[in-house]
């Protein structure tokens, strides 16, 4: 399986699921390229916010411990984090603190071997992330107003 075909899918399997159970988001974002951290699969919209970083290799998961992210996990995105890979690829043993981890097997058959317990994040970069869905799906710069009074 390629990268994008993963990131597809486990955007699929978070919108419908969510990364932990009863943890289902209500909005999910695919390989969102922006500066900073860039997401493979990112929701939020429910309880807590949600990162599934994809991996097809493990010299990709090796070089994924050295982003400035994994190093200092409180100026990351998603208060639950997973990995998704191919059946076997990342071991239980290897995951950072904190980390879930669920496996694809060839049939596109998820199978969470890990669930993710909640940690501490940026919500500072959760915002900016955020907003730049909001510019990209063309929603200007604006005041929301929504409550009405009785008079209006």
């Amino acid at each position: 399986m390629i990268h994008r075909e993963l990131c597809e899918i486990g955007a699929l399997f978070m919108k419908k699921h969510g990364i932990k159970k009863w943890e289902k988001p209500r909005y999910v974002v695919c390989e969102l390229e922006r500066y900073g951290e860039s997401p493979d699969v990112f929701g939020f919209g429910g309880a807590m916010t949600q990162l599934l970083e994809i991996k097809t290799s493990r010299s990709d998961f090796l070089a994924d411990r050295k982003k400035y992210w994994r190093i200092n996990p409180e100026k990351g995105l998603g208060e639950l984090r997973s990995y998704l890979c191919p059946e076997g690829l990342i071991s239980m043993e290897e995951l950072p603190e904190n980390w879930g981890l669920i496996y694809i097997n060839i049939n596109n058959e998820m199978n969470i071997i890990k669930e993710p317990t909640p940690q501490p994040s940026c919500p500072k970069r959760q915002m900016d992330l955020a907003a730049s869905i909001l510019r990209r799906e063309k929603i200007k710069s604006q005041i929301f107003s929504y409550k009405k009074y009785k008079n209006e």
